[in-house]
């Protein structure tokens, strides 16, 4: 009998030790699943509690006063009530119903201004500010740099595990957003005479033009579509403070031409432009080569020679645009140098 209950034994033990390991493994990986769930809602709470600390603490809330200040200035009213306008534009998702409803109460707006008295003054103010800010936080978009508190370090951290989830592409959203938020801006600007603010704004933004060249396409081609418009403008001279410094302009003017190509050049170089969704017509892409030939020859004859060498240097590295084309503006240069050995 006890011999019979030893192999009996043996037997269960034996039939369902397999199982029992399976069902470890098995409450082991729930385990480590649940853990990391519990993991991202605490990231996600503790990264929504400490931004609501900080506005307690903070002398000046972002909740009670959302749109830009000058510390110098007393903004009207109207001023205030339209930076608030385009502030919320950037903050609301561009999925929501709301965005078409606050984009179109922005443009009444801007455009109404224009029927009034110190109205265009009151535009220009409110989209310089908004302008800036957009291209800021569209760079921090292409590259965010965290600076190495808890903050950004836990929301680095969430980033790389939403990305490992498979929860990608919300910032290339947001960054294409933005981008058509800038050239939305850059339109209204240059209807109330602040087109040239807007060309100085763009071609400084030199580190943006470097990380577009590395993007995402449809991002690219939106910067392709600002740049293109705003070259259009390059020549334009300043709404006010023009007279009697006519010297000083012509001076702005060109720090602004050469800002221009030499930082967004290389993206209308290298950016593609597919027979599918071409980034421009082949009329507008006309247009644009001779706008960038007419701006170029306006340059000194050093700053000719540098602009040239780097179109030669991006159009040459870029095998999928041919586009856009300066041979003969490179040609007519060379031709015009050799005559300076006979001199």
């Amino acid at each position: 009998m006890e011999d019979f209950m030893a192999a009996a034994t043996a037997a269960i033990s034996g039939k369902l030790r397999p199982p029992m390991l399976l069902t470890t493994a098995h409450l082991r990986h729930l385990l480590r699943r649940s853990l990391l769930l519990l993991l991202h809602t605490l990231l996600h709470l503790l990264l929504s509690i400490i931004p609501l600390f900080s506005s307690l603490h903070s002398p000046k809330s972002p909740i009670s006063r959302p749109y830009p200040q000058s510390p110098s200035t007393s903004p009207s009213p109207a001023s205030r009530a339209l930076s608030h306008v385009l502030s919320v534009i950037s903050r609301v998702s561009v999925s929501s119903r709301k965005y078409d409803l606050i984009r179109a109460l922005a443009d009444r707006l801007l455009d109404d201004n224009l029927h009034f008295i110190g109205g265009a003054e009151i535009n220009r103010a409110a989209l310089s500010i908004s302008f800036s800010r957009a291209v800021r936080h569209l760079e921090s978009f292409v590259a965010p740099k965290p600076d190495g508190s808890l903050l950004n370090v836990l929301r680095s951290g969430l980033r790389v595990w939403s990305e490992k989830e498979g929860n990608t592409g919300a910032a290339s959203v947001e960054a294409e957003k933005t981008a058509a938020e800038i050239m939305w801006m850059a339109g209204k600007m240059a209807d109330c005479g602040a087109a040239a603010e807007a060309v100085a704004r763009w071609g400084a933004a030199a580190r943006l033009a470097g990380l577009a060249l590395v993007s995402e396409p449809r991002l690219q081609v939106a910067l392709v579509r600002v740049s293109a418009f705003l070259f259009k403008h390059v020549n334009t001279r300043m709404a006010k403070g023009v007279e009697g410094k006519e010297e000083e302009e012509e001076c702005s003017i060109a720090q602004r031409r050469m800002a221009m190509l030499t930082s967004w050049l290389p993206l209308l170089c290298r950016a593609t432009n597919g027979t599918d969704t071409p980034i421009l017509t082949n009329t507008e892409r006309a247009e644009m080569v001779r706008v960038l030939e007419a701006t170029i020859e306006k340059l000194n004859w050093n700053e000719q020679e540098e602009v040239l060498a780097i179109w030669l240097h991006h159009f040459t590295a870029s095998p999928d645009s041919d586009w856009p084309n300066l041979e003969s503006c490179y040609t007519r240069w060379y031709a015009e140098s050799r005559k300076l050995l006979l001199e």
